[in-house]
């Protein structure tokens, strides 16, 4: 529920919410800057809220750091392909 608020939040901005564990949103960050900016916050990062599609680049990032979720428009990586969960807005 909260992630699909979220994700509502953000329809048409390009931009992505950065969580922590307890679904606080840390910073809004633009989904071109996203990689960068979990590769600089390594931990504290829970889940990933974004307009855009979850791609093999954006999960190798998040497999190496403690994000367990990434939420978004849709996704090109099937949910059996990583362990982090992947959720997309027809699965909210």
């Amino acid at each position: 529920k909260v992630f699909k608020d979220m994700l509502e939040d953000l329809i048409g901005t390009r931009g992505a919410y950065v969580l922590d564990t307890k679904l606080n949103i840390l910073g809004k960050v633009p989904i071109t800057e996203l990689q960068t900016t979990i590769k600089s916050l390594k931990s504290g990062v829970h889940a990933i809220v974004f307009d855009g599609s979850i791609d093999r680049d954006l999960v190798r990032i998040a497999e190496k750091t403690t994000i367990k979720y990434v939420v978004a428009m849709d996704s090109k990586i099937k949910p059996s392909d990583t362990r982090i969960i992947i959720l997309t807005s027809s699965d909210l």
